[in-house]
């Protein structure tokens, strides 16, 4: 096991290395040696799920295998876990920022570091979060938005925000590079420290006693007008001390000095966009940005500063948005268990759903406890996973209602250390039930994500999917729907490619339509079994009243709705789903879940996007994992590390939208995709949707683009282990191609539907097994007795293509094969990948026409495709008969 090592009293230099140093050493898990700084414990008390870390004494010393220090070359900070470096067979890396002669000269013949330090990456700089960004941005690892905060915080406290003298230029182009990549600034504000003079920190004592605060929705709106004898310099220092200390989300401070030339200093600050404090402070003559702006009035005659100090109060009011609460961020349904589970089967659990932690409930559905990862971890490293969950549960448990908002549920969550909270409703009779949970996670998400409400990028895009709404084809129906859903009291949502043509401006008019509904619940996994109907159905039969010229279909145990119309419109109403892969390429298990479940199990983050259909949040967005900036950035991006071993589809899906698209596969989903690749699991897995995403590609008029790059991944190891992509076989599958776009041009009854089957089978032709690996892949009996066959017939016909043969005396040869084949393909030469002989039916194949004239036998002997000269030379030889002809 490799350890992560943070030293003792840990700041967050040393933990924002530590987070960019998972990454470096995938696996690795973070163990602080002892304490941690109170702004880091407040850190730490909201994003701890967000970070691999394992408590000192649950480590088994004789499991490391290696250690990283970070921030730290001094064994002298590291406690108790100085003694691990005392194994000679566990290897030490070291990165740190502090000179180990200048810090401790004496460690050196106190406590020397072991022979095994095999890697001392130790610069003066200012911040070792400055040392793990380099690495990170030269592996091109994509970060979350929690790394990015992780290491901006570690880089601002040890540069006291570039300002100290340690600080170097890398510090700031490091931080620069954590900006590039998407870092929210505003979520950094709340753990960094400003130092402020002596008459600024007696001004702040008296600021935090006579601030004015009110709330308006959720938020915390401060205020505060105070009279000076002269200016003072750094007001705008003490306007963002006096919005931390005062907890306020937006401030408004006066400064209004009367002397001989009285003015009035007015400085804003706020923690949200939407506050555009810039505009109001334009309105006075002044400016700044939407979070921080200023203005200085002199000569106030017709006005007072109290008049102007309401004025712009007002206007702030009218900009804050209604707040986030508890029931627009909570999953439903939620996962329970009982308490008399025994805690290996509780951790089977958190595995199959992808839990921190799950609600125990009793016989009756009442809430009894939360039992998280770290509890269970605890008790299986003890030995105890044949123990109840009750004897490990957290309980009495801390609970939110409904109407909570997000800044009394974050606060919770970080004074407690709480990493979920239940959502309880309160019927009539004083009885609670469980109606959903918010976890650390929807907080994070929304904070990270998601733009805020009034953030400019979200009103452009709002406006931008409000007006793609109107371009949807079925425009009609889809209002239909959504104002069903209203009366429902349902959320539904237009999810997948939809959502991401119409943020690309590509929609096209026969488009099929997937929406997913989120609602209520009672509806679970019992009650649909017991016959009650999930809410996708029953919006779809409501539709069906709707549209009764529609057919209605029911698919599936979770009851997915098709509604097809005569003219061909399609539309799916689906309920959110989540779902588990109990093996590698295993078909998954599904079970009822949240949109944010919903959208997790889909493939790419730009397919993950949600679009609103009804209710007040209609037009918004719901983009859980980047999507948007995905399309930005023109890239394709894997959801999570196991997706292609769950479903490798996903491979050659990730390569048809990268060719169709005109996007870039990521680094880091590209090394995923050949981690699936190599691990041999993926051979030969076949199935019919493998032969559904190779058609995808086959049909495509850039086909040749995608296959190269499946070549490169090794991926065709998919369809057969022992397939390669390389210049002879894709040279024979472009011909054989050719040549029936030729035949479809003159026979035009040849079915075009089927022309990507030409192409495959000439690909499968090349191997030794080809009927074998059709099988696998589900491919017509048809085909596979096609290249059944194969074999038998290059060595009954390739042995007499030897000479200056004529093109009537190859059709010759050839005319045994029967009248309703086509024979396409290389003769004698090539072998391997590129030799044989590729059979297919015209009726089942076709291919783009090409400009060939109709040609009798001595005019193809001109064409340089198919000459004496290039079947003397065994290069390449293409005989046909259909229906008789030549």
């Amino acid at each position: 096991m490799d350890v992560i090592l943070c030293h003792l009293t840990a700041d967050f230099d040393t933990l924002g290395a530590a987070v960019g140093a998972a990454h470096l050493y995938p696996g690795s898990r973070i163990v602080l040696a002892g304490g941690s700084h109170p702004q880091v414990r407040q850190f730490l008390g909201l994003h701890r799920n967000g970070l691999p870390l394992i408590a000192l004494k649950a480590v088994d010393p004789a499991q490391v295998r290696r250690l990283i220090l970070v921030d730290c070359a001094d064994p002298a900070r590291l406690g108790a876990a100085a003694r691990w470096l005392q194994d000679p067979e566990v290897e030490v890396h070291i990165f740190d920022h502090h000179p180990v002669c200048a810090a401790r000269p004496e460690v050196g013949s106190r406590f020397p570091f072991p022979a095994s330090l095999t890697l001392a990456c130790i610069e003066p700089v200012g911040s070792t979060c400055t040392l793990m960004v380099e690495r990170l941005r030269a592996a091109m690892i994509s970060l979350s938005p929690f790394d990015l905060t992780a290491l901006a915080l570690g880089i601002h406290a040890d540069t006291g925000s570039l300002t100290f003298g340690s600080t170097t230029v890398r510090d700031g182009e490091a931080l620069i590079w954590l900006m590039q990549q998407g870092l929210n600034l505003g979520q950094m504000a709340t753990y960094l420290e400003a130092g402020l003079s002596e008459p600024l920190q007696a001004l702040l004592s008296r600021g935090l006693q006579d601030i004015q605060i009110e709330t308006v929705g959720s938020y915390r709106l401060g205020s505060w007008l105070v009279t000076i004898e002269d200016y003072l310099p750094g007001l705008s220092s003490l306007a963002m001390n006096l919005l931390d200390l005062a907890d306020l989300d937006i401030l408004i401070m006066g400064a209004w000095q009367q002397s001989a030339h009285p003015r009035l200093s007015l400085i804003g600050r706020s923690r949200h966009d939407f506050a555009a404090l810039h505009e109001i402070m334009a309105a006075y003559g002044g400016g700044g940005h939407e979070r921080a702006a200023a203005v200085t009035l002199k000569g106030l005659e017709s006005t007072s500063p109290e008049q102007i100090l309401t004025e712009i109060l007002t206007q702030i009011r009218q900009r804050i948005p209604k707040p986030v609460r508890a029931k627009q961020l909570m999953s439903s349904p939620v996962r329970t268990i009982r308490p008399e589970m025994a805690v290996s089967e509780a951790q089977r659990v958190l595995l199959r759903y992808g839990h921190s932690g799950v609600v125990v409930v009793d016989e009756r559905a009442r809430l009894v406890g939360v039992i998280s990862r770290r509890d269970i971890d605890i008790a299986l490293h003890h030995g105890f996973g044949h123990a109840p969950v009750k004897g490990y549960m957290t309980s009495p448990v801390a609970t939110v209602d409904p109407e909570t908002p997000i800044n009394e549920i974050r606060t919770l969550m970080m004074s407690r250390d709480i990493g979920r909270l239940p959502v309880m409703r309160r019927d009539p009779s004083g009885e609670e039930h469980l109606l959903g949970i918010v976890t650390r996670t929807d907080v994070l998400r929304h904070l990270h994500e998601l733009p805020q409400s009034g953030d400019q990028a979200r009103q452009d895009i709002l406006a931008a999917s409000l007006a793609g709404i109107e371009q949807l084809p079925d425009r009609d129906i889809l209002k239909t729907a959504a104002g069903l859903a209203d009366q429902m009291e349902l959320r539904l949502y237009l999810v997948g490619g939809a959502v991401r043509d119409l943020l690309l401006n590509r929609l096209v008019g026969d488009m099929d339509l997937d929406l997913v509904v989120d609602g209520p619940y009672p509806v679970d996994a019992q009650s649909l079994e017991s016959g009650l109907e999930g809410w996708g159905v029953r919006l779809g039969r409501a539709l069906h009243q709707q549209y009764p010229e529609a057919k209605l279909e029911i698919h599936g145990r979770y009851q997915t709705v098709a509604l097809t119309w005569p003219e061909g419109r399609w539309i799916d109403i689906a309920t959110a789903r989540t779902e588990f892969y109990p093996l590698p390429a295993a078909n998954p298990e599904v079970d009822l879940g949240s949109i944010q479940q919903d959208l997790y199990r889909r493939d790419f983050t730009i397919n993950a996007l949600a679009l609103r259909l009804n209710g007040s949040e209609a037009g918004q967005i719901l983009d859980a994992f980047g999507g948007l900036e995905d399309l930005d950035k023109r890239q394709i991006r894997v959801l999570h590390a196991n997706s292609f071993l769950e479903d490798p589809t996903r491979i050659f899906r990730a390569v048809r939208f990268a060719a169709r698209l005109d996007f870039a596969v990521t680094g880091p989903t590209e090394s995923h995709i050949r981690s699936a690749v190599a691990s041999g699991l993926l051979d030969a897995v076949g199935g019919e949707r493998l032969k559904h995403e190779l058609k995808l590609i086959l049909d495509s008029p850039l086909w040749r683009r995608a296959m190269r790059q499946l070549g490169s991944w090794d991926a065709l190891r998919c369809l057969h282990a022992d397939l390669r992509w390389d210049p002879d076989l894709e040279q024979q599958v472009w011909r054989a191609g050719a040549w029936y776009g030729h035949f479809e041009r003159l026979y035009p009854e040849l079915d075009r539907h089927h022309r990507w089957q030409i192409r495959l089978e000439r690909m499968l032709g090349s191997l030794p097994q080809a009927d074998q690996a059709a099988t696998q892949l589900n491919l017509t009996q048809a085909g596979v007795e096609r290249l059944a066959t194969l074999p038998h017939l290059k060595a009954e016909i390739e042995p007499q293509l030897q000479g200056s043969l004529r093109p009537s005396q190859v059709m010759t040869l050839c005319d045994p094969v029967g009248s309703d084949v086509d024979l396409a393909g290389s003769s004698a030469g090539g072998g391997g990948a590129a030799g044989g002989l590729s059979l297919f039916d015209p009726g089942e194949a076709t291919e783009t026409p090409v400009e060939w004239p109709r040609s009798t036998g001595n005019g193809l002997s001109s064409q340089s495709i198919f000459s004496s000269d290039s079947i003397r030379g065994k290069k390449s030889c293409f005989g046909w008969s259909i229906n008789n002809h030549i």
